[in-house]
């Protein structure tokens, strides 16, 4: 099986902008978003906890631990079958959920091997395409409308990454600052290539940022993703304004200043931890 790779991040941080990146590399598989630990990845920790009950009761009723970590495996593999399907040389699995930030611990559990990628964008800009989110038919019903929600969702997707990172092994967990991807997106991109154990050349790379740049002004709400299951057949295509334009600091005059001091009081340890401060992301 290719090595699995996830990709997460608080939502409208970048992560389907780098999974794109990245499946231009024909080594490289995916498809759309899962979901997968947003649906089973409470199941270990609720199997354990009704076990440890005065009165037990729960999964560990019918199944050791074991065996279901076993199956809960292959249905994960199941559930990847069209990306698979669709690249079958493929050496690299990239499946991006940015909810699985919140699952780490679980993902690990499930799939040992495997390799985390969490990108990290400016809290204001991701506050400020939240809010934009919320004013759209297709975000209504899961992005925040208010700044203060907007800005504690970025601290529970971003240090629920962080905080299980430190329970990982060397070598599987990797930052990605959006800014880092938008100011040098071949640098960026190389050293990801890097994390994953993938040889690259920079005119390959600056051929990859070229074709995604290219197909995001041709092919406006083009899905590059195999469809299967209930969407099989079908022309599935992203809503108008999904894909936004690539800026870093847009928030500048998309939250007014009262919105931008409340996102920066609320998420400031946690941006000063990874290198941002008032004016946006530090250098070096």
């Amino acid at each position: 099986m290719p090595a699995p790779v996830l990709l997460m991040g608080a939502p409208r941080s970048g992560t389907t902008w780098l999974h794109r990146l990245m499946l231009e590399d024909p080594r490289c598989c995916g498809m759309q978003e899962s979901h997968f630990f947003v649906s089973f990845g409470s199941v270990l920790a609720d199997f354990d906890r009704k076990l440890s009950l005065e009165r037990p009761h729960g999964l560990g009723c019918s199944w050791k631990r074991p065996e279901l970590v076993q199956e809960l495996r292959q249905l994960w593999w199941r559930t990847m079958r069209p990306a698979l399907q669709a690249r079958p040389g493929a050496r690299v699995l990239l499946e991006k959920t940015p909810d699985h930030a919140l699952h780490l611990d679980a993902i690990h559990a499930l799939l040992p091997g495997a390799k985390f990628i969490h990108v990290v964008r400016d809290s204001r800009a991701v506050c400020a395409s939240l809010l934009a989110a919320n004013r759209s038919s297709w975000g209504r019903d899961w992005a925040p409308g208010h700044a203060e929600e907007a800005a504690r969702t970025w601290n529970r997707f971003v240090g629920a990454a962080e905080t299980s990172a430190s329970n990982l092994p060397d070598g599987t967990f990797l930052r990605v600052r959006y800014e880092d991807l938008h100011e040098d997106a071949i640098g960026t991109l190389g050293a990801i290539m890097d994390f994953i154990g993938l040889d690259h050349t920079e005119s390959g790379l600056g051929a990859a940022v070229e074709s995604v740049e290219r197909a995001s002004i041709d092919r406006p709400g083009h899905n590059p993703y195999p469809t299967a299951g209930e969407l099989e057949g079908k022309d599935v295509v992203e809503p108008e304004g999904f894909i936004r334009n690539r800026t870093s600091d847009a928030w500048r005059s998309e939250l007014s200043r009262r919105q931008a001091a409340q996102v920066w009081r609320t998420t400031r340890p946690l941006m000063e931890t990874l290198g941002y401060d008032r004016n946006g992301p530090r250098k070096g």
